[in-house]
């Protein structure tokens, strides 16, 4: 399939309607499609549907289906309408972009953070390389057969289970087992890089010292501050500050590390929602 069925009017079109929205203000982060708003999805179908998304325009499923995830990793809303927009506008016409999901995948799987706890477990180090060889192996259209990916899926849901490190090996070992299916399936990609940034956020957050008795402790003084009333004219993660930083000047310090590590793991959405874009700018056309 061709991006916009080699079709220049159907790259305007759908151009159109998702700036139509920005500049209406009617483009939001979700949901796809209510009382005249629209996400990027909605913005060009008129309707939450992922898969005619794909097939109006050309994209690959497992490409689509990232990016409201993409978009959402962007603040303020003028910041993500700016992505929405870039992502339109920067696809070529014709191109064939069936390659950008296992090239994505290959990339994810030799992130340092991750090659360097794979690299302590020689059977998970093993898996990570075979799985990546898997995904070049269909960048030369030699499509692996599925037995081929279910072994390797299975090897290393197995190898998971045998960790015996930390709750953050483990979750290296499921970024493994994520990438163990072809790039044409939905959420290969989804679910890869979910698995990458939630790895990369738990990694942030052991290095901080932050613990989930700590993440307990906040839970509850924002409970018991609901029911008291305790500063009750400030709202949302202000009013949440303000009390930890009266009541609990330690656990406040430790809290705004743990902000800005959770602000880190959006960032990997947003650097690889612009990498999508380079390697879309950069697929050949079709003659």
């Amino acid at each position: 399939m061709r991006t916009f069925h080699a079709d220049p009017a159907i790259k305007a079109q759908a151009l159109d309607r998702l700036r139509r929205h920005i500049a209406a203000g009617s483009f939001v982060y979700f949901p796809a499609w209510q009382d005249g708003n629209a996400n990027a999805i909605g913005a060009v179908v008129e309707a939450d549907d992922t898969p005619l998304y794909a097939e109006t325009l050309g994209y690959p499923l497992a490409l689509a289906e990232m990016l409201p995830m993409f978009v959402n990793g962007f603040l303020p809303l003028a910041e993500a309408a700016r992505f929405a927009e870039a992502w339109l506008d920067r696809t070529p016409i014709g191109a064939d972009l069936t390659g950008i999901v296992p090239q994505l995948i290959i990339e994810l799987l030799g992130a340092p953070a991750l090659t360097s706890v794979t690299a302590r477990y020689p059977e998970l180090e093993r898996l990570r390389t075979d799985i990546i060889a898997l995904h070049r192996q269909s960048l030369r259209a030699e499509a692996p057969d599925r037995k081929a990916w279910k072994a390797v899926r299975l090897s290393a849901v197995a190898a998971t289970d045998r960790l015996e490190g930390s709750k953050v090996d483990r979750h290296a070992g499921q970024v493994v087992e994520s990438a163990a299916w072809p790039g044409t399936m939905r959420t290969v990609l989804r679910d890869t890089l979910a698995g990458l940034s939630t790895f990369e956020m738990h990694l942030a957050l052991a290095a901080i010292g932050w613990t989930e008795d700590d993440e307990s402790r906040v839970f509850h003084i924002r409970q018991q501050a609901e029911i008291d009333g305790h500063l009750a004219e400030l709202h949302g993660i202000e009013r949440l500050l303000a009390i930890l930083d009266a009541d609990h000047s330690a656990l406040a310090v430790q809290f705004r590390r743990r902000m800005n590590a959770m602000e880190e793991s959006r960032q990997r959405y947003r650097s690889t929602g612009w990498r999508v874009i380079e390697l879309m700018e950069g697929t050949p056309t079709a003659v």
